[in-house]
């Protein structure tokens, strides 16, 4: 547990590329203990966010829609461990490992900001447009520069672009919830709980491989999923 956690600490303080392990006994570990450690938080950051409701400090929010109560507990595992892993990951995490994906997921993700604030409909693909052009423009220029110059770009902005990732994470996940917005600070509890999975699953990425992240994920989901069920 503490190698793991050590581990893991150190990689937050300054996250960077590694080299793939393919040491079998550390990976299944690492799983283990970051399972624990995602549920961890995730019941600390519900067990707040019930006792604030408890007191009347907030509001209480519902899911859009409650895939296990509308469609049945077959479906919410497959939808949850299955479908959702390996959509997620492959947006959030596959990106962190590349030369010029992170260019086309911080252009998207920053056009899907915009579109959010700017609440356009009229304005919408000029948004969405606006951003591919930048995208394709800044990957032109990370083309035509020398080697050394994008790697040591590369290493600097590594951090930034594996925070800005779990960040994303998080406030995607917003979608879920019936009537929250960023204009109530409730949505913080909604986000952190996430942004954590989303650090962990990065990193699961980075160590070992995106399959591994993806693996993360479901367990993580499929715990999640049997929990509700049974306690619901």
């Amino acid at each position: 547990m503490i190698e793991t956690l050590s581990a893991f600490w150190d990689f937050l303080k300054k996250p960077k590329l590694l080299k793939l392990s393919k040491d079998n006994k550390s990976l299944w570990r690492d799983l283990v203990w970051l399972i624990i450690l995602d549920l961890l938080f995730a019941g600390i950051t519900m067990g707040i966010y019930y006792t604030l409701i408890h007191f009347e400090i907030i509001d209480e929010y519902v899911e859009k829609f409650d895939i296990l109560k509308k469609l049945g507990l077959t479906v919410a595992l497959l939808t949850a461990c299955i479908l959702a892993p390996l959509l997620e990951e492959s947006l959030f995490r596959w990106h962190l490992r590349s030369k010029y994906l992170p260019i086309y997921f911080v252009c998207f993700t920053l056009a899907l900001i915009a579109d959010y604030f700017i609440n356009s409909p009229f304005l919408k693909w000029p948004i969405y447009t606006f951003f591919f052009f930048i995208s394709l423009i800044i990957r032109g220029y990370f083309k035509r520069m020398n080697i050394r110059k994008k790697v040591v770009f590369q290493r600097q902005s590594f951090g930034y672009l594996f925070y800005y990732s779990a960040i994303i994470f998080g406030l995607i996940h917003l979608t879920n919830i019936k009537d929250l917005t960023l204009s109530d600070p409730v949505f913080i509890i909604f986000v952190i709980s996430q942004f954590f999975s989303g650090l962990s699953m990065g990193y699961m990425r980075i160590k070992y491989g995106l399959i591994y992240s993806i693996l993360l994920h479901s367990i993580f989901n499929f715990i999640m999923i049997l929990l509700e069920f049974f306690f619901s």
